[in-house]
């Protein structure tokens, strides 16, 4: 059951990447391991960068960082994918620019 979820998740992931070109490579989303629980995946997340949103599924996080860091940064504290920001944007809103 696992290895089909992740063949899926593996599948869906190279299709999205295939047809979209990084608009914002400051802002990510971050696919954690579908078992862990969205309290898992926001708090593994919050430590890679600022959490913009969780998009459909509970351990999908959309991240936002320094682009040099912050796809590492996710890897490191357990993502196993990350998408770029277009494939992002359905996942969870753009964040909004500050008021002055």
């Amino acid at each position: 059951m696992m290895a089909v979820t992740a063949a899926i998740l593996l599948s869906l992931v190279v299709a999205v990447q295939v047809s979209a070109a990084p608009n914002d490579p400051s802002r990510i989303a971050a696919v954690f391991p579908p078992w862990w629980t969205a309290a898992q995946a926001v708090r593994a997340a919050s430590a890679s960068g600022r959490i913009l949103g969780v998009g459909g599924a509970p351990f999908v996080v959309i991240l936002q960082g320094d682009p040099r860091t912050l796809a590492a940064h996710a890897r490191a504290v357990g993502a196993l994918f990350i998408l770029a920001s277009n494939p992002a944007g359905f996942c969870a809103p753009r964040a909004s620019e500050p008021k002055s």
